[in-house]
């Protein structure tokens, strides 16, 4: 078998996403246009373009449950063909159009456009995860009989429906006062339906646009608030900055200065040594007997240059006491 599910249940679940696409088109546009318009190419309340768009999407993406870009992307791109095709033939049948996304941005002829692609992406999304499973498990609890009398009881009426406004559409339907009389009474019963969805919807809004309202207030005195905070932080920020920059540049050049003048301090200082370490040195190497009060003056008053100047003459020393001791013995 071709198509994903039996028969009976395929047009059950057409018949479903049919109803609740007119559904979603009544609220739609009683938000937005705030009243009521029967949306849709028949009388009664269905939208054949909503139930063949999510039966194709279901057909083609049920693998892809777990694969959410893959579904938002792939549910738009085919109810997108869907609209294109299904505008173009009623466009070039008839001549008229049911929708017209002229005024909307990056739209093709008007007969689709990027804004109402993202919004049948975003709707066959959520109805996969949340319709779809529900219309499944009512049409599993339904007995056969009762499904295909469904079936059978609304495919006679949109077939009705579809003459109906072909025939009013011609203008066919004033000649024959039978078609016209199930017409209206389609019309009517649309119309009663969709007016009740509306008057709920109108009744939820006015209770909200108070609170919208206010919200919105709300939202812009906060939005001055941030701004200016912002702003004001910036500010501070840069303010911050200049003078932490302001201190860093002296600090840098206060310590390089201090550097500087380290290093010349330690130049001048061994210049003044020079002369004193050469006359240690002279007086180490020419030492006797008779210079040792000398020399451990020199110790005792240049203590820090000890280790340089005598540090060589200690081992010498040690050799030679030991030398003397020797001969003593």
């Amino acid at each position: 078998m071709i198509l994903p599910f039996p028969l009976d249940v395929s047009i059950f679940m057409f018949f479903v996403y049919g109803l609740v696409g007119w559904i979603v088109e009544v609220i739609y546009y009683g938000i937005t246009e705030g009243r009521f318009i029967n949306r849709g190419f028949c009388n009664g309340p269905i939208c054949p373009v909503y139930g063949i768009g999510f039966y194709c999407v279901i057909w083609l993406f049920r693998p892809f449950l777990r694969n959410f870009p893959m579904l938002f992307f792939g549910s738009a791109i085919i109810c997108t063909i869907v609209e294109l095709l299904a505008g173009v033939i009623l466009y070039s049948i008839f001549h008229l159009r049911w929708w017209d996304y002229s005024d909307y941005r990056l739209n093709f002829k008007g007969f689709i456009c990027v804004r109402f692609s993202i919004y049948w992406g975003i709707a066959c999304s959520l109805g996969m995860y949340m319709l779809h499973p529900a219309v499944m498990k009512i049409a599993s609890l339904m007995p056969k009989y009762v499904l295909w009398s469904f079936d059978a009881i609304n495919l006679a009426l949109l077939i009705v429906d579809i003459i109906v406004t072909v025939t009013a559409i011609i203008g066919f339907n004033k000649k024959v006062r039978f078609l016209s009389s199930v017409s209206g009474g389609i019309r009517k019963y649309s119309d009663k339906i969709g007016s009740s969805i509306y008057g709920t919807v109108d009744a939820v809004k006015t209770r909200t646009d108070s609170a919208i309202e206010i919200t919105q207030s709300d939202y812009a005195e906060f939005r001055k608030v941030f701004a200016a905070h912002r702003k004001a932080e910036l500010e501070l920020s840069q303010k911050n900055l200049a003078e932490e920059r302001r201190l860093l540049m002296k600090y840098a050049v206060e310590g390089k200065n201090g550097i500087v003048n380290t290093s010349k301090a330690a130049v001048e200082a061994v210049k003044l040594r020079l002369p004193e370490i050469n006359l240690a040195k002279r007086i180490a190497f020419v030492s006797s007997d008779k210079d040792a009060s000398s020399i451990r003056i020199l110790k005792q008053h240049y203590s820090d240059i000890e280790e340089e100047v005598f540090g060589e003459n200690k081992e010498e020393e040690v050799n030679s006491d030991n030398k003397e001791d020797i001969k003593e013995a």
